[in-house]
């Protein structure tokens, strides 16, 4: 079996600290719904549009919305910041006004900032959390 962390050490290799913050709303809406698709395959073995319908209560703007808000006191203030950021960056705001379209940005950008960092615990606990208050609506 091949270690991911193999499969993606070139990509490491960019610097979130000189990336837009659309850029790291960009990798981290892939990483989201690449984790919670794998997620939700324990749950949709047979039919790909019964793991579909799981999985976009996980990676809608809604959803994504309602999970942060579930998780946002047990951030810490560097990953409230980068939220912060995704929230108010141009691609957010291309919604309008839609909140939940900019608080699944701002949360995409901190699974983009973690991931690029190689922050993998910080990130996982972080994606558990979502998992959790997810599952439980």
């Amino acid at each position: 079996m091949v270690d991911n962390n193999v499969i993606f050490e070139n990509v490491r290799k960019a610097d979130p600290e000189e990336l837009s913050t659309d850029v790291l709303a960009y990798i981290g809406d892939a990483v989201y719904e690449l984790y919670f698709r794998l997620y939700t395959l324990r749950n949709a073995k047979r039919r790909t549009f019964h793991q579909y319908q799981i999985t976009k209560n996980y990676v809608s703007a809604e959803g994504q919305s309602k999970a942060l808000k579930e998780i946002w006191d047990q951030l810490s203030k560097e990953c409230q910041n980068i939220v912060r950021r995704g929230y108010n960056s141009k691609g957010a705001k291309r919604k309008g006004d839609d909140r939940d379209y900019k608080r699944a940005t701002g949360l995409e950008a901190l699974v983009g900032y973690l991931f690029l960092k190689g922050k993998n615990h910080q990130l996982l606990l972080i994606l558990h959390r979502v998992s959790k208050h997810v599952s439980s609506w």
